[in-house]
């Protein structure tokens, strides 16, 4: 499945645990409170939550994609 930037964070995280890292290395630090993760992450989009922390969506879709290459849900 190719990662889009309409997709929930939360939603992502689930399908796809190991993308965790690749969200924490760009910034989303919020993610790390295992509280936060199972609430926060529903209500955004890879793509708005890249406006929040100011992130180069283009290079973390491009980094989801690569970390989720070749696994299927």
């Amino acid at each position: 499945m190719e990662i889009k930037e309409n997709m929930i964070v939360g939603y992502l995280l689930d399908t796809y645990p190991e993308t965790l890292d690749i969200f924490l290395k760009f910034g989303f630090t919020p993610l790390k409170d295992p509280v936060l993760r199972k609430t926060m992450p529903y209500k955004l989009t890879i793509k708005q939550a890249g406006k929040i922390h100011d992130i180069d969506i283009d290079n973390l879709i491009r980094s989801l994609n690569n970390v989720t290459e070749g696994f299927e849900p």
